[in-house]
């Protein structure tokens, strides 16, 4: 039960975000609609900006496939249709469906006068193959929560780790969590025969509360595993990271009482 991906040599291959052949044994698949750049919703996300929209449609392919216990990563084959299309657009929309994405699909662009509307300028349909059931299925997918999620991945997978420390926007985005523009986060590892205390600076009860970064690995419930370096004032932008997750996982829109966990 494998997915092979081949590159024959005696095809070109324009770049590595795509694959020419890929191969699919004794794996369901799953043919995902058209996807395009609106919001739980129903509303158009980036009017006139194809990277805009090709972001949405990422969220939107994440959550649809973590529904199925899949990631990007188990996209065998996709069709991008693109209004306007000029090679210059490549890097605005693959950048967005390829962040946190290590196995290329088999791929095809399709550059197209309008789509169902014409405001919309990007339309991806995808077929997965889906993990194996028992098997395949990472048991970090079963974690309700984001920091528990993002621990256990980053101790099972040593590459996903890595990629982690080193490009934690990308990481975070294959499981389906989002950075809000200008937020940058930055995540240490600890090995598990490490352990360690942050102990925030010491203050009188009548000083305002300091606007340094703070370390808010305790807060978050990952006081043993990682940790998350963010200013204090960013912390509704790490609540949207927590909803974000949490709708890739189930496939839903976020509660109310899921915005105030």
């Amino acid at each position: 039960m494998s997915v092979n991906r081949v590159n024959p040599p005696s095809v070109h291959n324009p770049s590595d975000q795509i694959t020419q052949v890929v191969t699919v044994d004794g794996r369901r698949l799953a043919h995902l609609s058209g996807q395009v750049a609106q919001d739980a919703e129903g509303r158009l996300v980036g009017p006139g900006d194809h990277e805009a929209q090709a972001e949405r449609i990422a969220r939107n392919l994440d959550a649809s496939l973590a529904a199925l216990g899949a990631t990007r990563n188990d996209i065998v084959k996709e069709t991008v249709y693109v209004v306007g299309y000029t090679p210059e657009l490549l890097p605005a929309i693959f950048g967005p469906l390829r962040a946190g994405v290590r196995e290329a699909p088999a791929s095809t662009l399709v550059g197209v006068t309008s789509l169902f509307a014409p405001e919309y300028l990007l339309e991806v349909e995808v077929t997965a193959a889906l993990p194996v059931e028992g098997r395949g299925t990472p048991a970090w997918r079963e974690e309700q929560d984001l920091e528990a999620a993002l621990t256990r991945r980053a101790w099972e997978d040593p590459d996903f780790a890595e990629r982690l420390e080193r490009e934690p926007a990308k990481a975070l985005a294959s499981m389906g969590v989002h950075l809000a523009p200008g937020v940058n986060v930055q995540v240490r590892l600890q090995k598990r025969d490490t352990l360690y205390y942050v102990v925030p600076p010491a203050k009188r009860p009548d000083e305002p509360d300091r606007r340094e970064p703070v370390n808010l690995m305790d807060l978050w419930r990952s006081g043993d595993n990682f940790v998350w370096m963010l200013p204090e004032r960013l912390k509704t932008q790490l609540l949207a990271m927590r909803r974000s997750f949490h709708e890739a996982r189930t496939g839903t829109t976020a509660t109310r009482s899921d915005h105030e966990a």
